[in-house]
């Protein structure tokens, strides 16, 4: 019995109470790891009492909670382990600080900032800066410890991103390089960016992106090997040629006139113009498609910051005469906000019969309603003469108002799911329709034909006000 008894117990195995996670090997969990650690949120805590400003992020949760790479390394020797071999994992810093030098105030703070700048070793630095309040003259000579840390690692510097109202030219040595620099993001809290602080990073031979408030032709940054730019519309549009090898565009139209002549960007292919304007200006797109000539252009973009639309009046003959003289061949159209009748919509998108992403947001017609009207959708309509976007593949509409040709759309979007080869139009694989206004259950039993375009394969999306939304 003895010996019985000792043989089991040989083989009796106790139930398996690890974890899982443990069996997945090293270079699968370093890769979720650079997924969990992309943000790395540093405040300085607590928080000065006797600044101007609170933090733009209030900390709700334990400071290390902002901190996912250190998190890690404190859970087991492994992990610990993992982390301090991946230098990449502490190479992602967002910091939000003040111009105190307090020490009680910044120990702890720059501390954890120098901890990860060591832990990151030699590894590119992707930096996002939020400062409150100006550092004034009587700080500068002593510095603020978080940009002075910083500015000892300028070679490693890949992204940077800062919000503020330092005077950067004031503390950064103009004889600072950044070597491998490439995408820069520089914003005024309460005034513009100035000359001199675009001019700090005049030297970064690699720069290629740049998004600042209130561009200056002439400060010494790098235009002209600049292949993304995102501004609000400069002063002088002279700025914009000497852009040349720009690829992306996005335009913040704080002043209401574009300069005179024609201004011709070969190589762009995605352009975005966003209307940021606080009155009306009825001709705000006539001049901006009278002005900019884009061969190249692929994508265009055009939405309202506050979602009024007031200045985004469609301009018909200014567009064409745009498509014609650019001669591009547009693949995606996304429109947000904009005044514009179904008739002109109809003839815009006629010139575009390259499209294959069409999207619409809050588009109104001159008197208030929307221009998605059943002659606009009858157009769109493989039946049609001829048919709207041939080369369509997704479409979304988000639409204001209550008034809407359900029976009309489900007709034509069905029209478009595997189409007759003869008619030369391309399957629809997607359809996105948000009503603003309206409930989707009200007319919930017109759109189950297409329930089954979406179990044959085509995405269909369609929600109103409620705030589950429906999806078929």
């Amino acid at each position: 019995m003895a010996h019985g008894s000792s043989t089991n117990s040989n083989h009796y195995k106790p139930p398996d109470l690890l974890s899982p996670f443990l069996d997945i090997p090293n270079e699968i969990v370093c890769v979720i790891f650079e997924l969990a650690c992309t943000d790395n949120f540093l405040q300085e805590y607590p928080w000065p009492l006797d600044q101007e400003r609170e933090p733009a992020v209030k900390l709700t949760l334990p400071v290390i909670t902002y901190l996912p790479t250190l998190a890690i390394s404190a859970v087991c020797t492994r992990w610990r382990s993992l982390a301090l071999a991946s230098p990449s994992l502490w190479s992602h810093l967002s910091l939000e600080t003040t111009p105190a030098t307090v020490s009680d105030v910044q120990g702890g703070f720059t501390s954890t900032l120098q901890l990860y700048l060591d832990r990151s070793v030699d590894t590119p630095l992707t930096i996002g800066l939020r400062t409150t309040g100006t550092l004034y003259s009587h700080i500068i000579s002593s510095g603020s410890p978080a940009l002075n840390l910083l500015l000892q690692h300028t070679c490693r510097w890949k992204n940077f991103s800062y919000i503020g109202d330092y005077k950067l030219k004031q503390y950064m040595d103009s004889s600072l390089s950044f070597p491998i620099l490439e995408n820069l993001s520089l914003s005024a809290l309460r005034s513009a960016i100035r000359l001199e602080d675009l001019g700090c990073f005049a030297n970064a031979p690699k720069l290629h992106m740049v998004k600042t408030d209130d561009p200056e032709i002439h400060s010494d940054l790098p235009w002209t090997q600049l292949t993304s730019l995102d501004v609000r519309t400069p002063r002088d549009i002279d700025l914009l040629r000497r852009c040349r090898c720009l690829a992306v565009l996005k335009l913040q139209s704080f002043w209401s006139k574009f300069g005179p002549g024609s201004v011709s960007l070969a190589s762009l292919k995605s352009f975005t113009f966003i209307d940021s304007t606080q009155k009306c200006h009825r001709k705000l797109l006539e001049n901006m498609f009278l002005t900019l000539t884009f061969p190249s252009l692929t994508e265009l973009f055009m939405y309202s910051e506050d979602g009024s639309g007031e200045s985004l009046i469609w301009p018909l003959d200014a567009f064409n005469g745009f498509i014609s003289r650019s001669s591009c061949t547009l693949t995606t159209l996304s429109l947000s906000s904009v005044t514009i009748s179904d008739v002109d919509l109809i003839s815009a998108l006629h010139l575009l019969p390259s499209l294959t992403k069409f999207s619409t947001e809050a588009l109104r017609n001159p008197k208030g309603r929307s221009p998605i009207t059943s002659h606009f959708i009858l157009n769109m309509h493989s039946s049609s003469t001829t048919p709207l976007l041939p080369k369509l593949r997704c479409l979304s509409i988000k639409s204001h108002g209550t008034s809407f040709d359900d029976s009309a759309f489900v007709s034509m979007v069905s029209s478009r799911w595997i189409p007759d080869r003869s008619l030369e139009i391309d399957c629809l694989r997607s359809l996105v329709l948000c009503f603003l206004e309206r409930k989707v259950e009200e007319v919930n039993e017109i759109y189950k034909p297409l329930w089954n375009l979406d179990r044959m394969g085509m995405r269909v999306v369609i929600t109103g006000t409620e705030m589950s939304g429906t999806k078929v």
